[in-house]
């Protein structure tokens, strides 16, 4: 046996290199795209009045441009399951870049994640059925959409979407990338749809034939008599809260950076494939915006959402029906008034959820692969199946993504409790930046044997531009760290702080048995995995 099978689990991972450069691309433009698509656009203005939210997408775009770019240089330099993990545990230390990896492959960046999007895509779906039932007059699509708006039961569906997904999961990625690209499509088209519906019509009279003559004008009016004035934060505060779910909305675009074992031609697929594809999904969030606030004017946004979240039952008296919740299908759907286009709508942007959901599923995988392949986990989870897919490390994501449908359901139940899980899912998948950057920073000086491996030496003066980069990007990274921080409440601290110390356990065992049996842990860090 030769020295390389005795550091890793065994000589090669067992995957297949089966993506191109336009697989990237897309898995880069559906991951993040979900939430930020579909419901923060119009649900956020009304949590935060005073905001920007076309601003706020802007800004995210921007905070993590430099996150993304030392991703892709790094994953097309060192394509290996969990590029990022790869990278910062060989540059940094073992245990830092364990703790951010498994933060977001447990947490918020994949598997409760999981769970937490399959119950919030049910959202839109039922705004868009209940419009739908409103425009035919028809009681039985409208009771279809209450009954789908009930936390209760959404609940449940979740819970049998998940363990859909957890057996598509356990395909071959030869085969997973052919229902992701299917995906994939058929909301993009939906959604160009919409953004050009947006465009040329007014919201308003479609709103006043759906809700009734002046139903507009009487939502504005409910607002100021409840004095929504009140409740406007200055712009920087708003912006601030904004952000929370706007840099949220972002994340998922370095899900792909997890399969760079299944990537052919890495340098190119990466580079290019995440470059462009960051760049594609912020465009879409910002055609997104800018249409709906065109159609129906920002202040109404904000008005309709912050009625729908703090005065439900006043603004049920005003519609004389219960309210959908704010949503882009929800708004498309009443500019279409028409049955099936309602229908069409809810079910296109819904399946921006799964995407989105099948996606970081996929990278949560591969991140547990990864520590398991470094033995910081039990090397079960390294076991492949005969379809060519990770076996246990899949298990392992479908059990954590049930309890994130648990956590979807705290998300409805109240404000605080709803605050309290997205911090939590916040912090767990931004947390891996800062040590990205940091790792990233003093790639050529504390590991030079490995920088001279990477794609990328170019040079400021005499500064590796990586560095620059990588200094940037710790400082964005710090940053989202302490803005989440300030978000968090106790049950999210507490919850964090266990989820952290389970994962340092399980390396602490691990660490202890690679010793018993004679292997040195701190070879396994000197280079890179096997592919």
């Amino acid at each position: 046996m030769d020295e390389e099978s005795v550091v890793f689990t065994r000589k090669a991972s067992g995957l297949v290199r089966e993506l191109s450069w336009w697989d990237v691309l897309l898995f880069t433009i559906a991951g993040p795209a979900a939430s930020g698509m579909t419901y923060y656009t119009v649900k956020v203005p009304g949590l935060y009045p005073g905001g920007n939210m076309t601003l706020a997408f802007l800004v995210g775009l921007l905070v993590w441009l430099p996150p993304v770019l030392i991703l892709a240089i790094l994953s097309a330099s060192f394509p290996r399951s969990g590029s990022l993990y790869v990278v910062i545990s060989r540059v940094l230390h073992p245990i830092l870049g364990f703790i951010p990896n498994w933060s977001y492959v447990v947490g918020g960046g994949a598997s409760l994640a999981v769970g937490f999007l399959n119950y919030l895509g049910l959202i839109p779906l039922a705004s868009s059925i209940q419009i739908a039932g409103i425009v035919s007059k028809n009681a039985s699509l409208i009771a279809l959409g209450e009954g789908l708006a009930n936390p209760w039961t959404r609940l449940w569906i979740a819970l049998a979407l998940t363990v859909i997904m957890w057996i598509l999961e356990l395909l071959g990625i030869d085969k997973l990338k052919w229902i992701l690209r299917a995906i994939i499509y058929i909301p993009l088209a939906i959604t160009g749809i919409a953004i050009i519906i947006f465009f040329v019509k007014s919201g308003e009279p479609s709103f006043n034939v759906i809700f009734g003559t002046n139903s507009y004008q009487a939502v504005h009016d409910l607002a100021t008599k409840l004095n929504i004035k009140d409740s406007f934060l200055s712009p920087g505060q708003a912006m601030q809260g904004m952000l929370l779910s706007v840099l949220w909305a972002y994340t998922a675009v370095e899900a792909v950076s997890y399969v760079g074992s299944e990537v052919k031609t890495p340098r190119l697929s990466y580079m290019r494939g995440m470059v462009l594809g960051l760049i594609a999904v912020g465009i879409l969030y910002v055609l997104n915006a800018v249409a709906v606030y065109r159609s129906f004017g920002y202040n109404f946004i904000t008005e309709y959402s912050w009625l729908y979240y703090n005065h439900f039952d006043e603004l049920k008296g005003v519609l004389g029906t219960t309210p959908p919740a704010p949503s882009i299908p929800f708004y498309a759907a009443i500019i279409g008034k028409n049955t099936i286009f309602s229908i069409i709508l809810g079910i296109g942007y819904f399946l921006w959820y799964i995407n989105t959901s099948m996606i970081i599923w996929m990278a949560g995988v591969r991140g547990i692969f990864a520590m398991a392949f470094d033995r910081m986990l039990p090397l079960k989870l390294t076991e492949i199946g005969r379809l060519g897919s990770p076996t246990w490390a899949n298990h392992l994501v479908g059990i954590v993504a049930i309890i994130g449908v648990f956590i979807g359901l705290g998300d409805s139940l109240g404000a605080q409790l709803s605050s309290a899980m997205l911090a939590l899912e916040d912090y767990t998948c931004l947390v891996f930046i800062w040590p990205l950057g940091l790792a990233a920073m003093f790639l050529p000086y504390a590991r030079p044997d490995l920088y001279e491996k990477s794609t990328f030496q170019y040079k400021w003066g005499k500064v590796p531009v990586i560095s620059i980069l990588g200094a940037i990007a710790f400082a964005i990274g710090w940053w989202m760290i302490l803005n989440v921080t300030t978000e968090q409440n106790t049950l999210a601290m507490v919850v964090t702080t266990l989820l952290i110390l389970v994962g340092l356990l399980f390396a602490l065992y691990m660490w202890s048995k690679n010793r018993e049996e004679g292997v040195d842990p701190n070879k396994i860090f000197k280079e890179i995995p096997p592919a």
